[in-house]
């Protein structure tokens, strides 16, 4: 264990009970949703295409926001 997350864990401790289900609760939430994000060997291959291309285009963060918006349906 890190000693970043065993201080994590000492602050938790620390918390009510019923903060302490909340904070774990979300850690574990975390590690699955961690597992389940894994990219297919084509996608890594189409990631790792697009990064050496020295001609590709970056958008800004903003712009990536609103990209994403529009895909999942929301204005911005």
């Amino acid at each position: 264990m890190t000693k970043l997350l065993q201080e994590a864990l000492r602050q938790v401790e620390q918390l009510p009970p019923s903060e302490q289900d909340a904070a774990a609760g979300a850690l574990l939430d975390y590690v699955k949703h961690m597992r389940e994000m894994q990219l297919t060997e084509e996608q890594v291959e189409e990631v790792r295409r697009r990064r050496s291309d020295p001609n590709r285009q970056l958008v800004s963060h903003e712009e990536a926001r609103n990209r994403i918006a529009r895909l999942v349906g929301g204005d911005r």
